[in-house]
């Protein structure tokens, strides 16, 4: 095993904070020094809707790690309760902290009578693992706080392993929504992107469905407490992705896609296509590099593969989750090379080796691209160097037109140094 000097993973308060900040009327609480806060703050602005930032800090100070800063977080919960009035309050017990011993949990149960929220604590220092452990944990503390009726009918489905702060996320999941609607499925609930009502309401569906194998300890969770069975999708990049997530779902809840609507797809997205059959004949073979989070790389490298007929040359997994492995061992990979979870250094080493002309990645990978004379398609998370206003989808059949537009116009646009380079 070698040693990771540089990981592309984040670590477990910047997962949970993605999971919890997905719900629309609550407030995370950084309880951690004033750098931890700085970076959760200032992640979720650049790369989620700015009128709804929902992060507060502690008032940690180096003192406190002398006499216990339990006290401040128990003010700043009291503080925020008054002040906002959320339906729920998440406390993220960061690495100073944590390895202090503070007792969030305690201070959970302590609370829970004298303010309105809902307080949810969670230990989620660096030292407790990685970003997608944070998220996974996350989601499932959120099952205790979800209930349903006796005698109350299950109907619809619940999406898990959405992420709010994902680029073009909201248009991704209109798109998905929209697809459902289309035959008919309802979706009840999306963890996380939902009020805290809704939340609570997981329960009234029939199935949950897992997006790229996100979410797994929350499904099984509810499936344990409530009797739901779940089943893992692909994410919806592309026709044949996005034809197999509506016939998966489908089949799940006893019926039969509608063929008629998924003809009418392929046909509208072969006069998409037909529109700029040159450009796309042009990418043919095109050597490129997929960066990105496993509930999202895998689905996407293989639409690039097998639909857009690019050569893809490595596939690096920056986060993993509990499918990664079974994706690993999959036959016919799409790509020559994976990497899962390497040092930044060792990448950027394979992606030099690889000669690839253009990145699918996060914003950090903008230095290395620029090195490789490469253009960047930013897809990954996090993007925090550029914006997406009109809610245009990257998943599903509408967002075939949208990602094939950013990947051609990302080859055009590039500067003639760049293309002697």
């Amino acid at each position: 095993m070698s040693i990771i000097y540089d990981p592309l993973h984040d670590c477990k308060m910047v997962g949970a904070l993605r999971a919890f900040h997905g719900i629309s009327d609550s407030m995370t609480i950084i309880h951690g020094r004033n750098g931890c806060h700085c970076g959760a703050l200032l992640l979720q602005t650049l790369s989620s809707e700015q009128n709804s930032v929902r992060v507060l800090f502690s008032g940690l100070k180096s003192s406190d790690e002398v006499y216990s800063g339990e006290e401040r977080l128990a003010s700043a919960i009291r503080l925020a309760d008054r002040t906002f009035s959320p339906k729920a309050i998440a406390v993220l017990n960061c690495s100073a902290p944590a390895i202090m011993g503070e007792d969030v949990v305690g201070l959970q149960m302590l609370l829970k009578d004298e303010i309105r929220a809902k307080l949810i604590a969670m230990d989620a220092g660096g030292p407790e693992g990685p970003a997608w452990l944070g998220y996974e944990e996350a989601l499932s503390r959120l099952v205790l706080q979800m209930s349903k009726g006796k005698g109350e009918t299950s109907k619809g489905i619940n999406l898990l392993g959405f992420k709010a702060d994902d680029f073009c996320s909201q248009g991704d999941l209109f798109e998905m929504k929209t697809m459902l609607q289309d035959q008919d499925l309802f979706v009840n609930c999306v963890l996380s992107g939902s009020s805290f009502e809704q939340m609570q309401k997981a329960p009234q569906a029939e199935l949950n469905v897992l997006l790229g194998g996100d979410g797994q300890e929350c499904a099984k969770a509810m499936q344990e407490k409530f009797d739901i069975p779940y089943i893992a999708v692909p994410y919806p990049y592309g026709l044949k992705k996005s034809i197999q997530f509506v016939e998966m779902i489908a089949e799940a809840v006893g019926k039969q896609a509608d063929p008629q609507i998924l003809e009418k797809e392929k046909e509208r997205t072969k006069k998409i296509v037909e529109r700029a059959h040159m450009f796309f004949q042009g990418i043919y073979s095109t050597p490129v590099a997929v960066i990105g989070e496993s509930g999202r790389a895998f689905d996407l490298a293989e639409f690039l593969s097998d639909e857009l007929g690019m050569d893809v040359k490595l596939l690096a997994i920056s986060s993993c989750n509990y499918s990664t492995s079974d994706m690993v061992d999959a036959r016919d990979a799409p790509y020559e090379k994976l990497m899962v979870e390497p040092d930044r250094h060792d990448m950027n080493l394979a992606l030099k080796d690889a000669g690839v002309s253009l990145i699918f990645g996060s914003s950090f990978e903008k230095r290395i691209a620029s090195e490789l004379s490469a253009s960047l398609v930013r897809l990954s998370y996090p993007v925090l160097d550029q914006i997406s206003l009109s809610n245009l989808p990257y998943a599903g059949f509408s967002g075939i037109a949208s990602i094939s537009e950013s990947i051609i116009n990302s080859i055009l646009n590039r500067n003639k140094e760049e293309i002697c380079a």
